[in-house]
């Protein structure tokens, strides 16, 4: 017998928003923050020299390889996070994300265990990261970050689809918590964590900031840059 009440309604996710992780404040109108990111199609918007983009010279001012430009050493991992969010002013999780640019990032995975939780979901659904839709790629990004989170998702981890209304969330951090409100949000389009919360270090630890950031790369620039180095 299901925990929730209103298990299997229409009422089941309002339930689960009232039974989980405080501090986060209701749903309210905002900015959604991912959805105005990363719709942004393309890579960066300025080439920063001339040369050759592993084909030939293309002459442009604007380099839509963005991959190679980063491979090739012309593009820095603080160029690429002061791209994709420079339309974002909010004064505390500019600060965040500085700190990132500043700390020592070992790759793009939060740590080993994420990593590894990662390749073997793609392994198992025969999952294609270069050939994913980036959505769907940024999502089991992170809902894999999260030891907790993953065991109670991966049930509802399908190729080519999640079943968020599904996923019995209970024992959660307000870490994994925010984990799965960003990945829902990316999947859907829809608001499910304010900007604020993000900001908020004292909500979210610089790890899960970090796994939220690197999604957004994702779905921005593709999950070619997984396989690169920092």
């Amino acid at each position: 017998m299901p925990r929730l009440f209103m298990y299997g309604t229409k009422l089941q996710e309002m339930e689960q928003l009232m039974m989980l992780v405080p501090r986060f404040s209701p749903r309210q109108k905002g900015l959604i923050v991912v959805g105005e990111t990363t719709d942004v199609q393309g890579g960066i918007k300025e080439c920063r020299s001339y040369e050759k983009c592993g084909k030939d010279n293309c002459g442009k001012t604007t380099c839509t390889n963005f991959t190679n430009s980063m491979g090739m050493g012309r593009v820095s991992y603080m160029e690429m996070i002061m791209t994709c969010f420079s339309g974002i002013s909010h004064f505390h999780f500019r600060k965040r994300l500085s700190d990132l640019v500043a700390s020592s990032q070992d790759g793009w995975f939060i740590s080993e265990a994420h990593e590894k939780r990662f390749e073997n979901v793609c392994e198992m659904l025969i999952i294609h990261k270069m050939d994913r839709n980036l959505r769907y790629l940024a999502t089991l990004f992170l809902l894999t970050a999260d030891g907790r989170l993953c065991s109670l998702a991966k049930e509802y981890i399908y190729p080519n689809r999640f079943e968020f209304k599904h996923i019995r969330l209970s024992g959660m951090t307000t870490n994994s918590y925010a984990l799965y409100q960003v990945a829902k949000t990316i999947y859907t389009r829809r608001e499910y964590i304010k900007l604020n919360e993000i900001a908020d270090k004292h909500l979210i630890d610089h790890q899960t900031f970090m796994a939220i950031i690197h999604a957004i790369l994702i779905v921005k620039y593709g999950g070619e840059i997984l396989s690169l180095e920092m």
